[in-house]
């Protein structure tokens, strides 16, 4: 069945701050019930707040994935037993208590509300500026009271990419670039569910091609 209408948005990047969101949920009510700072949990969430910052601020290509494995566990070596022995006195993962941060439940609550509040905007603001292909066009909507652009989908071109694979393998996230004219460039960044897009977008677009002919 040949989809009549597609539905593209284009997310900003901090929705992939959601699995520090969802540590912090978890470290606020762990807390909140175990009063005591957890280094362990602490530890968890300085690793998953510095992997959801590194996918933020920086893309990275398949090619570039293994380099950057490589490169984190060389690193990762290197800290522990050069770094972490001079600071905190400590070689072996037993004594990981001395990593003692003071995480508490207030610090849990506070970085909730601040994620949680950044994510809430991530979410909604592409509701209100999206892109639709229906009625053999392509439609860009923007605001609440939905100002509209539109193309003909006669001479419409697409492209697929996947520039970051971390992107890729949390969301299946990528970028799709419509060219509605020769001239004219629409790029979409961070589209959720890419590979499916791609599909409809094929679909329907054979099928304009098919009853041109």
């Amino acid at each position: 069945m040949t989809e009549e209408k597609i539905i593209i948005r284009s997310y900003s990047k901090a929705i992939f701050l959601l699995p520090t969101l969802i540590l912090s949920i978890f470290g606020w009510i762990f807390q909140a019930i175990v009063p005591d700072p957890t280094p362990v949990l602490e530890i968890i969430w300085l690793v998953i707040f510095f992997c959801n910052i590194f996918v933020v601020l920086f893309d990275f290509s398949s090619s570039k994935f293994l380099i950057l494995i490589l490169g984190i566990g060389l690193a990762a070596t290197i800290v522990y037993f050069t770094v972490f022995p001079a600071i905190f006195k400590t070689v072996i993962i037993g004594d990981v208590k001395d990593l003692n941060l003071g995480f508490t439940s207030h610090f849990y609550i506070c970085m909730t509300g601040i994620l949680g509040f950044c994510l809430l905007i991530a979410v909604c603001l592409p509701f209100f500026d999206y892109y639709t292909v229906e009625r053999n066009e392509l439609y860009h909507r923007k605001g609440i009271f939905t100002m509209a652009e539109r193309w003909t989908l006669t001479n419409l071109r697409f492209t697929k990419t996947i520039p970051d694979i971390f992107e890729f393998m949390m969301f299946r996230a990528g970028t799709i670039k419509f060219y509605p004219t020769k001239t004219d460039v629409i790029i979409l960044p961070t589209v959720l569910g890419i590979n499916k897009k791609e599909t409809q977008l094929d679909s329907i677009l054979s099928k304009i091609k098919v009853d041109i002919e």
